[in-house]
């Protein structure tokens, strides 16, 4: 079978997926206050308040999508400051930057995406996450993949996340191709696999505690398995 699009999962496939703490976005955002209004509000404050205006998550579950700015204005409003969206930006922007500082690049994307680009297949990112696309493309442009992905698509603009399928249908519908015509690749099964194979496209799974490619169970053991799968030539 031929493809036209590859669509990828971020966290976990692309990028290792080592949250940085509520600590380190709590400084950065505190630091963002204090420039912004000139008020000084203590980290641990700060993270307590931002623990709790976030939605409880539950993987596979929960398709409802959290956004950024409604959790920060909750957070500001519990610690009395005015949520004006001046500062809900600002403190976004500084949120997003310290998150994308402890993200890095998994060697077999790096190689993986170039050759993609290069080969001429349309590819797009769906994400869970709780950055709007304008601040995502941020950190993907800060990684080096400016102008790789035809489309990116985060369950905060799709108003869910995987495994529903509005945000693959974003993907697909920008990238204007049909789901047969689709791979994704991701490394949950109960998000990422699940939602794609509901709509029709083929779904690989990377596990790279595994080995080798598995055709049976659609189990990559690295990126570098995508290229086995999709075969010499260029995109259907």
């Amino acid at each position: 079978m031929t493809y036209r699009a590859v669509l990828f999962d971020w966290g976990g496939t692309i990028v290792r997926d080592d949250s940085v703490t509520p600590e380190a976005v709590a400084r950065a955002v505190v630091q963002c206050i204090a420039t912004e209004t000139g008020v000084s509000v203590a980290v641990p404050a700060f993270v307590e308040a931002l623990r709790a205006a976030i939605p409880r998550y539950v993987p596979g579950v929960t398709t409802t999508a959290p956004r950024l700015d409604a959790i920060l204005a909750a957070t500001l409003r519990s610690l009395e400051l005015p949520p004006s969206p001046a500062l809900v930006e600002a403190a976004a922007v500084s949120f997003c930057a310290a998150d994308a500082a402890g993200q890095r690049v998994y060697d077999d994307a790096r190689a993986l995406l170039g050759s993609l680009r290069y080969r001429g297949y349309a590819m797009a990112l769906v994400t869970n996450s709780l950055f709007p696309a304008r601040l995502f493309a941020a950190r993907v442009a800060a990684l080096g993949f400016a102008g790789y992905f035809g489309a990116i698509v985060t369950s905060s603009d799709a108003g869910h996340g995987k495994p529903h399928p509005a945000p693959y249908r974003a993907a697909l519908d920008t990238l204007a191709v049909e789901p047969s015509d689709a791979l994704f690749v991701g490394d949950r099964e109960d998000t990422d696999v699940a939602g794609a194979r509901a709509l029709g496209m083929t779904a690989l799974r990377v596990d790279r505690r595994t080995g080798g490619i598995d055709r049976e169970r659609c189990v990559i053991g690295s990126l570098t398995g995508v290229h086995e799968w999709l075969g010499e030539g260029m995109p259907g």
